[in-house]
């Protein structure tokens, strides 16, 4: 190898590892869980899960999401007078949401449709920073 094409290299190897280390380094949402709640928190996680799954707001625990970061919501199953359900089986899987927090900000992410809402009234803290033993 001569001096010229060492020099070439040393160069080029200089200028990779400059552009990957000025990279923006991107942050990655975390579980989270709520600092708090309250009925209005409640509501917007309500309608934020019926805009991704529609029909009627869903049931929520009032701790919902205090001391998880996941939900399964269950579709309804449309039953009969005598408790089956109408259209034979039943076989729609249940929907995970997941609380989570991203630069700061309280997110719930629907893994099915992979959208994720920003929540405006909750409040969030990494799941792992509150329950470190998880």
């Amino acid at each position: 190898m001569t001096k010229l094409m060492f020099l070439k290299y040393i160069l080029l190897s200089g200028l990779l590892l400059g552009i990957s280390a000025c990279q923006q380094v991107q942050a990655v949402p975390e579980p989270a869980v709520l600092t708090q709640t309250s009925p209005e928190v409640k509501l917007e996680l309500q309608q934020q899960i019926q805009k991704a799954i529609g029909g009627p707001l869903v049931r929520l625990a009032d701790n919902a999401y205090l001391f998880e970061s996941q939900i399964w919501i269950e579709s309804v199953v449309l039953k009969d007078d005598k408790g089956r359900p109408l259209d034979g089986r039943h076989m729609d899987l249940a929907n995970l949401f997941v609380l989570q927090i991203d630069q700061g900000q309280c997110q719930l992410r629907h893994n099915k449709s992979d959208q994720v809402f920003v929540l405006t009234k909750a409040t969030c803290i990494a799941e792992k920073q509150r329950f470190p033993e998880k």
